[in-house]
């Protein structure tokens, strides 16, 4: 019987000597053993492309682009009338975006301070507290709500907020655990104390809980959401997710029967994913729109799940259920709350306040826009604006009505911008405008159920097949919801399944080398991409509505190279979208002394390889090409 375990720890040996620590203060006091280590590090990317983040007011694909607004005033709708035949008054102008356009340098320049005490009581009791401070120096083209006359309603919607929470109109911290200001924050990603008696494990506090083994992928991995406000996932691809994964109160409890089987249960608070706020570098939410997060409503709520793992003979079998709160949640419109007048209707405030809509020069300005960016977000255009009108009758006050195809949309669409630009827009065509769309994130129950198995192969010493891993994941959720295409009342929910094949192995290559470790992954999603989006959403353009499609494949390859001595690693990640996108990551570190560790690498993206750019994942990030260099000192 092979150990997949022990053969696991000896390929990412490699991998521990380079991250560490070189020393630690260790000793006993008051009968208590300890050791505290820590790190340093300085973080930077640099940006290697005149792109900017478009999901960002200031990277808008619409600043300083003249647009031409072709709106148009139904007569019926006007008069109250069901003519058989549309008439259409036009009402045109043209309106210049009137954000300035970044120029940043660098997308990410963060410092952080990392330390970890452990402590062990006896042969049974121990603890483990790490903490984590990470200070941004922002130094980009930050966003002035005050050069464009923003009065965005909401907490995060004036000048950018890189840590702390949006509970609209408070801020705050939503992580349990943690003290944030706008370009600060301080957390404890470990606090537990950990209970061992014999093959009993318990382990009570903050923790992360890591299931599966895909790099880029997630099948197994449900129990933590993620934290986005980094690096994004954009830092190194072979620490999977650690700095991201997402920590909170819990209880897990390990068994293990025998040498061959354990049971690993835990049951969690609740803590949703936190993405990046509006205007820092790497949110990915069009900054155009308000998001009304609900998670006080869901504080308090518990997810739990077991995993059973073990050997049959050769064959490793896990078997895995989760019922859990969606970290990512589910988004729809809302009311806007914002009492602020049509320009050209004077007391229609009130009216607007019960729509999801906001007059703000930070909103989408035109039909082209709306149309570009709703591709870009996976949405339908034309059924979002029909949502936002049945969905809310008080927007048929303002003579809004549903349309029945994209040129009937674009000509609604025009007439409401230029009207939220005053009299100079309707009469001179010099036109202002913006309207900011308010939408509500909301959490979702679900049942994960997962099953895999492994096979270690034996061949020829330094063959290929010698010692290859095969791990096959799959789960199953029924019923999950997904954000509605439409961004309407009712939720998408299908079932969907998920599998991930992973290959991995350490080769030698060459006698004064040590081994490489090599993995190869392939994961399927039947109704979802990575980013967890509804595949319908999948294909529109600024023409046409989304077509969808059936199904998401991507392929992963990792390469680590050691050097002789350690000193050096070469590192390369590959994600691959089979519909046109791709994202590759050359790395090398450098371990100069025991206490020093320098790491550079490089993201390139490309979501345009071929086909519709707006059916892979790689389009939504491929603005972030960059050089990334991390300099740590560890202690």
């Amino acid at each position: 019987m092979k150990n997949n375990k022990t053969h696991a720890a000896a390929l990412t040996a490699a991998a521990v000597a380079f991250s560490s620590p070189a020393w630690s203060l260790s000793g006993e006091l008051l009968g208590v053993d300890y050791s505290l280590s820590g790190l340093l590090r300085v973080e930077v990317a640099a940006k290697t492309t005149d792109d900017e983040n478009p999901w960002n007011q200031r990277g808008n694909l619409f600043n300083g682009k003249t647009v031409d607004r072709d709106g148009g005033l139904n007569v019926g709708t006007l008069l109250g009338l069901n003519l058989p035949l549309p008439i259409s008054v036009p009402i045109t102008d043209s309106a210049t975006r009137s954000v300035e356009p970044a120029s940043n340098d660098f997308n990410h320049t963060q410092a952080r301070l990392e330390s970890t005490l452990q402590l062990r009581f006896s042969d049974n009791w121990a603890a483990t507290v790490k903490v984590r401070g990470i200070f941004d120096a922002t130094e980009y083209d930050e966003f002035d709500p005050n050069q464009v006359g923003s009065r965005a309603d909401g907490y995060l919607y004036g000048e950018p907020n890189y840590f702390e929470y949006d509970d609209f109109y408070t801020g705050g911290e939503q992580n349990r655990l943690e003290v944030a200001g706008d370009n600060y924050m301080v957390d404890f990603p470990s606090l537990y104390v950990d209970y061992q008696n014999g093959p009993l494990l318990v382990r009570a506090g903050n923790q992360q809980i890591a299931w599966g083994q895909a790099l880029f992928f997630r099948v197994f991995d449900v129990a933590n959401g993620l934290d986005l406000r980094r690096h994004s996932i954009l830092d190194f691809a072979s620490e999977e997710y650690a700095d991201e994964r997402i920590s909170s109160p819990a209880v897990r409890v390990s068994y293990q029967f025998g040498s061959s089987w354990e049971l690993d249960m835990f049951a969690q608070q609740f803590q949703p994913s936190i993405y990046g706020n509006p205007n820092t570098p790497y949110n990915v939410i069009p900054s155009q729109f308000t998001v009304h997060d609900r998670f006080s409503q869901y504080d308090e709520k518990i997810n739990s799940g077991f995993r059973l793992k073990g050997f049959l003979g050769d064959f490793g079998l896990q078997f895995m259920y989760t019922n859990r709160y969606n970290p990512d949640g589910a988004l729809r419109w809302t009311a806007s709350g914002v009492n602020r007048d049509v320009p050209l209707l004077p007391g229609s405030g009130a009216i607007l306040a019960q729509t999801p809509l906001e007059i703000d020069p930070t909103g989408v300005w035109s039909a082209e826009e709306w149309f570009t960016y709703s591709g870009m977000a996976r949405l339908d255009g034309v059924e979002g604006l029909n949502k936002l009108i049945t969905d809310f009758p008080a927007s048929q006050l303002l003579l809004a009505r549903p349309v029945p195809n994209i040129d009937a949309a674009k000509e609604e669409l025009d007439l409401f911008f230029i009207l939220t630009g005053g009299v100079g827009s309707v009469l001179t065509g010099n036109g202002q405008g913006g309207l900011r769309g308010h939408i509500e994130r909301t959490y979702h129950r679900e049942d994960v159920f997962g099953t895999g198995f492994s096979y270690v192969f034996s061949g020829e010493p330094g063959s290929w097949t010698d010692q290859l891993i095969l791990n096959f994941e799959v789960s199953y959720t029924p019923d999950k919801t997904f954000t509605p295409i439409d961004l309407g009342q009712e939720y998408i929910v299908e079932d969907e399944y998920v599998t991930a094949l992973i290959l991995e192995k350490n080769q030698r290559f060459s006698r004064d080398f040590p081994a490489a470790y090599l993995v190869f992954q392939w994961m399927y999603r039947s109704e979802s991409d990575l980013f967890g989006r509804h595949l319908s959403g999948m294909g529109a353009t600024v023409n046409n509505t989304p077509k969808g499609v059936d199904g998401w494949n991507g392929i992963a390859l990792a390469v680590q190279q050691p050097f002789p001595g350690l000193v050096w690693r070469a590192d390369l990640a590959v994600l691959y979208d089979t519909r046109g996108g791709v994202f590759v990551q050359p790395a090398l570190k450098w371990k100069p002394s025991g206490n020093w560790n320098i790491e550079m690498f490089y993201n390139y993206m490309e979501g345009d390889l071929y086909g519709n750019e707006n059916e892979n994942i790689i389009q939504t990030v491929d603005w972030a090409d960059e050089f990334g260099l991390r300099i740590a000192y560890q202690f």
